[in-house]
């Protein structure tokens, strides 16, 4: 754990200061030295260094599981927002295939935490990743810029059971490789003039729309 030496008496640093193990070694730089090693122009008063969390795929899927899979997502603030998403949905887990680092600091900023409550499961390829998901008994639905069903018309109900909810590249979408492993595709409409939603806006769209159809 890293600090700064003039926040080492703040009370916010104090408490979680406090709630270390004793074997956590804390190191107090000065203000100038603290600034250098932050990954971010105005950093929060603590640095920390700790193992990765490891996940691996699920086995199988409850009724309501939901699993978003973002298949080259290459922006990290995108990557990040969409784990936190994951998070505000109650989502299984999030799969990541090439893209953007989920660890990378922007994605973990931009996760607000989430990165540290949902499991983030690196897959080598989508097509090892949706042949997975669809034998633990996911429905592999694709988003689609302009193709496929709307996403308010029950594509994403309770009947369709488990979901796996596949996002592509921000400028390329889903790759062609993948299509074949695809069961249900799905479209946000877009009354104005614009091509496509950010991927971590549909992303949100998307997962909010399902769990609504999963609350009682």
């Amino acid at each position: 754990m890293v600090t700064a030496e003039s926040a080492m008496d703040s009370p916010a640093v104090r408490e979680v200061l406090d709630q270390l193990a004793p074997d956590v070694e804390v190191v107090a730089l000065t203000d100038q030295a603290f600034q250098s090693v932050a990954p971010a122009v105005n950093p929060q008063p603590l640095l920390a260094l700790v193992d990765k969390p490891r996940a691996v795929m699920p086995g199988s899927m409850a009724r309501d599981d939901l699993v978003l899979v973002l298949e080259g997502v290459s922006d990290p603030g995108n990557t990040g927002t969409i784990i936190r998403t994951a998070d505000a949905c109650a989502a299984r887990c999030v799969v990541v295939v090439g893209g953007a680092d989920p660890w990378a600091p922007k994605a973990v900023r931009a996760s607000a935490g989430s990165v540290l409550r949902v499991p983030v499961v690196p897959a080598a390829g989508a097509g090892v990743a949706l042949t997975a998901l669809r034998a633990a008994g996911a429905t592999v639905v694709a988003a689609y810029p302009r193709e496929g069903e709307a996403h308010d018309s029950g594509v994403l109900a309770a009947g369709s059971g488990p979901v796996a909810l596949v996002l592509g590249s921000e400028s390329h979408g889903l790759d062609q490789s993948i299509h074949d492993l695809v069961d249900r595709r799905v479209r946000i409409p877009m009354a104005g003039g614009t091509e496509s939603l950010n991927v971590a806006m549909a992303a949100t769209l998307l997962a909010f729309e399902y769990r609504r159809n999963r609350v009682p």
